[in-house]
C-alpha cells in the first residue's frame, strides 16, 4: 500500500493544528475541539487510512504499516503546505504523531499526546510486560477479519472505556463504536511495532504535552508517564475521565491545550 494525502476538514486561521484520531470513530472525535480552537488557529482533523477504509467495513491490510501511516501524514502536510504544525494525536493517533515527530523532529512545532497506544515502548523497556501481551493477543487478532460485537466490547474493556466487556453495549456510545468496529481489524504488528527504539526518542525536541485519564488503564498510564520521563521537553497532565478524558473533561483539557501552544509559539525560534 503506498501513502497517500489523507482525507482533512480544515477550519479557521492562524498558526495550525493538526488533529490526529484513534480508531474506531476517526476524526469524528475530533468535531468539539475542532470548533472551539477555530477561533484563534487553523485546525485541520485528518482521517488516517486505516480509518477511512475500517470505517467503510474493510478488513486490514497487511501492507499498511506504521511507515506507509507516517508519510500518508507528511504527504497531507505538504499538499496542505504546512511546514510546521502543532500537531496532536489520540491513543493510535498518538503513536503515529510520536512516529511523525521522531522521524521529522524539525516538522513539528509542538506536540500533544492523548494516552497515545505506543505501548512498543513498554516492551522495548520490559516494562507491563503481561499486560502489553494481553493487548497484542486481543489487537492482533483481529488483524485482517471481521470484529465482531464481542471483540469490540473486549477491546473496550482494553482500552478502558468500560470496567467489564458485559457493560460495554449499554455505554452511550456503543451504537456509534459498532459502526466503525472494523477499524480495529487494522492494527496489524507492523502498525503498532514502527522500526524505532527508545533512544530515539530524545530526538523530539519541541514541547511536548502528554495527558492521561483518572480512569483509564494502568498499562496506558504507563505508557504516558514512561514518554514524560524519555522524551525531552515533556509535561504530565492528568484529567478526569477515562481513555476519552480529553473529550470527558473538554474545558480543563482545552485550558492546558491551548496554554501549551502559546508557550511552544513564544518559544520558536525567530
Amino acid at each position: 500500500m503506498e501513502p497517500r494525502v489523507l482525507q482533512h476538514d480544515v477550519r479557521g486561521h492562524g498558526e495550525p493544528v493538526v488533529l490526529v484520531p484513534g480508531g474506531l470513530t476517526g476524526w469524528l472525535s475530533w468535531i468539539p475541539h475542532q470548533e472551539r480552537l477555530a477561533g484563534h488557529h487553523r485546525v485541520i482533523r485528518v482521517q488516517p487510512i486505516h480509518n477511512e477504509l475500517g470505517s467503510a467495513g474493510l478488513p486490514g491490510d497487511p501492507d499498511y504499516t506504521a511507515e506507509v501511516e507516517r508519510e500518508a501524514l507528511r504527504l497531507t502536510l505538504d499538499a496542505l503546505a504546512i511546514e510546521r504544525p502543532h500537531l496532536v494525536g489520540w491513543s493510535g493517533g498518538g503513536k503515529a504523531a510520536l512516529e511523525f515527530a521522531t522521524e521529522y523532529p524539525a516538522r513539528v512545532r509542538s506536540l500533544t499526546l492523548v494516552e497515545p497506544a505506543a505501548y512498543w515502548i513498554l516492551e522495548q523497556l520490559g516494562d507491563r510486560l503481561d499486560d502489553v501481551r494481553r493487548v497484542n493477543s486481543l489487537v492482533h487478532g483481529l488483524f485482517g477479519r471481521p470484529v465482531s460485537e464481542d471483540d469490540l466490547a473486549r477491546f473496550l474493556e482494553l482500552a478502558g472505556f468500560v470496567e467489564r466487556a458485559e457493560e460495554a453495549p449499554a455505554h452511550p456510545n456503543w451504537s456509534r463504536w459498532l459502526g466503525h468496529r472494523m477499524a480495529l481489524s487494522w492494527q496489524s504488528e507492523a502498525v503498532d511495532h514502527p522500526r524505532r527504539s527508545v533512544d530515539e526518542l530524545a530526538r523530539v525536541g519541541c514541547p511536548v504535552l502528554v495527558t492521561k485519564g483518572t480512569r483509564t488503564s494502568d498499562w496506558l498510564k504507563r505508557v504516558a508517564d514512561v514518554l514524560g520521563e524519555r522524551l525531552p521537553e515533556a509535561s504530565v497532565a492528568e484529567f478526569e475521565g477515562d481513555h476519552a478524558h480529553h473529550l470527558q473533561s473538554i474545558d480543563p483539557f482545552l485550558a492546558v491545550l491551548e496554554a501549551h501552544l502559546v508557550r511552544a509559539d513564544e518559544a520558536r525560534p525567530a
